[in-house]
């Protein structure tokens, strides 16, 4: 049931003001350096245009530096030695009353991922059949439109409330950054009383998301002039595609548990390839963190990464041109699958009350279908939440798009979340 206060709250989300910031955003190109794109922009412009934004509404800022430490520290596998420069995550913090109440985060990432393929104008912010086109707009600077205009309604509407709002508008998250930016605000910020990650699906509240490894492989060959032959990489990559099946039915065949993503090899017809490169994503469970905190000490995706060294291992026994010349795996990230319910089981029940209360909808609670930001905030032992303006399955497509509808209706949710939160 909404108070009074709370009503006037709600009352004071700005539909055009939020369109405008997100088209401002859209229109800065993000994407991070690792996409893949031929000349990606890097974030650094659209930081310091949401510096601008944060500064003009009173926040005190500051910047914390993307740490690869903080990997280490928390014990997550992750590339090393990325870009820093130009780099940074913007943190804006906002203190109502005497500051002495709960402190409430709140996460959304500037990066966005490639460019090159989109279809039409990636940049264009365009408003038409009420949404926003543009790369970005669910993923995820439709995010940060949520996050600034619910700490705009909560400055309009402070009264009762006690505590600090911290936005943290963060970098690397997608294209293997494995949420660099997240944490290192986790690592470097004082700790949080309670956080919402805003990237993802506005029809539910996430409890949590699976985990991911992405593996590598190099199959080796060797090269020499077609009319005459030599050891051809890419059928040699061909014949693992039986250890791939393998481990894709011991792992349950789910749609999207395995996405073979990556193949790379040759530069002409007339060339022997020398080399292929295949990729993977493939996801973890909880289960599986259980299992490899039971064993190791550790959650993560070990037992899953040494399953898959197993099943490429008995492919490559069984052939002789393998033996000779057998692939290499490397694994570029493991990144934890976690839930909110092993934290705070209590904080979904009061994020679904006042989610229903702010849209009138029932909430949806699940994980992220993928991996989230989300994760290094609850194993640092922070009760968070996900949600996002989003529509599953639209981010990353060559057609981006965010319903206006839906930035309301996130923003809502997140307003009356964070009112409620600081009201404690």
């Amino acid at each position: 049931m909404l108070t009074v206060q709370e009503n006037a709250l709600l009352a004071g989300v700005d539909e055009g003001r939020m369109i405008a910031l997100c088209r401002q955003l859209v229109r800065i190109p993000t994407v991070n350096p690792y996409s893949g794109d031929k000349s990606p922009a890097g974030e650094w412009a659209g930081l310091l245009a949401i510096e601008e934004v944060f500064k003009a509404m009173g926040a005190t800022l500051s910047r914390i530096p993307c740490d690869d430490e903080a990997f280490t520290r928390y014990r997550v596998l992750a590339p090393r030695g990325r870009q820093v420069e130009r780099r940074h995550n913007v943190v804006a913090e906002f203190v109502f009353g005497d500051g002495q109440g709960p402190t409430f985060l709140l996460d959304a990432h500037m990066d966005t991922v490639a460019v090159d393929k989109y279809d039409g104008d990636p940049f264009s912010g365009e408003l038409r059949d009420g949404c926003l086109h543009g790369r970005g707009t669910t993923d995820d600077k439709g995010g940060i439109a949520v996050m600034v205009e619910a700490a705009k309604m909560l400055l309009a509407c402070p009264g009762g409330r006690r505590g600090k709002l911290v936005c943290c508008v963060v970098t690397d998250e997608e294209s293997d950054g494995s949420g660099r930016g997240s944490l290192s605000c986790v690592a470097h910020l004082p700790k949080p009383d309670g956080a919402m990650v805003i990237d993802g699906d506005c029809n539910c509240l996430q409890d949590g998301c699976t985990g991911v490894v992405t593996a590598r492989v190099t199959v080796p060959g060797r090269t020499g002039h077609a009319a005459y032959g030599g050891l051809n990489a890419i059928e040699q990559a061909f014949k693992l595609l039986p250890a791939l099946a393998r481990f894709r039915a011991l792992r349950g065949d789910q749609p999207g548990m395995f996405n073979f993503g990556v193949f790379q090899a040759g530069d002409h017809p007339a060339n022997v390839p020398a080399s292929a490169l295949l990729a993977f994503n493939i996801k973890t469970s909880l289960a599986d963190m259980r299992a490899a905190q039971a064993r190791d000490g550790v959650d993560s995706g070990v037992l899953v990464r040494e399953q898959f060294e197993r099943c490429l291992a008995e492919t490559v026994s069984a052939e002789e041109t393998l033996r000779a010349l057998p692939p290499t795996v490397t694994w570029v990230k493991d990144l934890p699958a976690a839930s909110t319910m092993a934290v705070a089981p209590d904080f979904m029940a009061f994020g679904q009350s006042a989610y229903l209360d702010a849209t009138g909808m029932v909430p949806v609670v699940k994980p992220l279908g993928g991996w989230g930001d989300l994760a290094h905030f609850l194993r640092a032992g922070i009760p968070t939440l996900g949600i996002g303006p989003g529509t599953l399955g639209v981010a990353h497509t060559a057609s981006e798009r965010v319903a206006v509808a839906d930035l309301v209706k996130t923003a809502k949710a997140v307003a009356l979340i964070a009112a409620r939160f600081l009201s404690a």
